[in-house]
């Protein structure tokens, strides 16, 4: 409550009891402040989809930052599917990127880690739903396209990109089994938003290796058609990528 000269006579135990529920604020690092600078040009329309955005030497030379961090931000927004990089031709604002950038910056993901957990509780929620009813399906289909999947990954170890591309395609195709649209594109959105984040850790072969090992007991689980499995081995990877982020994220702060 203001009091007549507008000071807040708010009581200290008010303030105290009210300073508990803070949070800390995230660090914002340089390349998320220029992926929010990108943003903005996109969302003002600055930049348009189809345009093709300048050159890195005038990009550095714009927002005053080295090299690395731009390419980090922009690989950032390729992996969100704000930005297509083209070898040879440069890179490209692509169409229909509005609505996922909104829904981003209504949830905090572009400016910081400090809602990871709250991606990773919702994760829990879709995508192991998504697998129970996905073995409950019995589709042996379904379950063949997820271990073959996993082969594939095995083969691409050394392309933390393409090996990302196909987990993306794993858990979209899960979602797909489990017969509900909204479910689907929900796990696109969702698995676009953490790749910028996930894509750090397959930078070191262990993660690869559990990620492969996680994979494969789900596509199993979905074979042999064991919802409660599907959903055990889901909820184990989700919350083991969260811890293997995590750290990751810790060596670099």
């Amino acid at each position: 409550m203001l009091d007549g000269d507008g000071s807040d006579r708010r009581s200290s135990g008010d303030a105290t009891a009210s300073a508990e529920h803070l949070k800390p604020l995230a660090k914002v690092t340089l390349p998320q402040e220029i992926v929010a600078s990108i943003v903005n040009l996109i969302m003002a329309r600055v930049w348009k989809p189809g345009d093709r955005i300048p050159p890195e030497k005038e990009l550095t030379s714009r927002f005053g930052v080295g090299r690395s961090s731009l390419r980090e931000a922009i690989q950032s927004l390729v992996i969100l599917g704000v930005i297509d990089a083209r070898p040879g031709d440069g890179s490209y604002i692509r169409s229909g990127t509005s609505e996922l950038l909104s829904g981003a910056f209504e949830w905090g993901l572009l400016l910081g880690e400090q809602n990871l957990d709250d991606l990773v509780a919702m994760r829990v929620l879709i995508e192991v739903e998504c697998a129970d009813r996905a073995a409950a399906a019995r589709d042996a289909g379904l379950a063949r396209a997820l271990i073959g999947l996993v082969d594939e990954m095995r083969a691409l170890t050394d392309q933390p990109q393409a090996f990302m591309r196909l987990d993306n395609r794993f858990h979209e195709l899960i979602a797909a089994g489990a017969g509900n649209t909204l479910y689907l594109s929900l796990s696109r959105t969702i698995q676009r938003l953490v790749g910028v984040w996930y894509t750090q850790t397959y930078e070191l072969e262990r993660t690869k290796s559990a990620t492969l090992d996680e994979h494969l007991a789900i596509a199993k689980a979905i074979e042999q058609g064991s919802p409660p499995r599907a959903r055990k081995y889901m909820r184990e990877h989700i919350q083991r990528a969260a811890v293997r982020l995590h750290r990751v994220l810790a060596r670099k702060t």
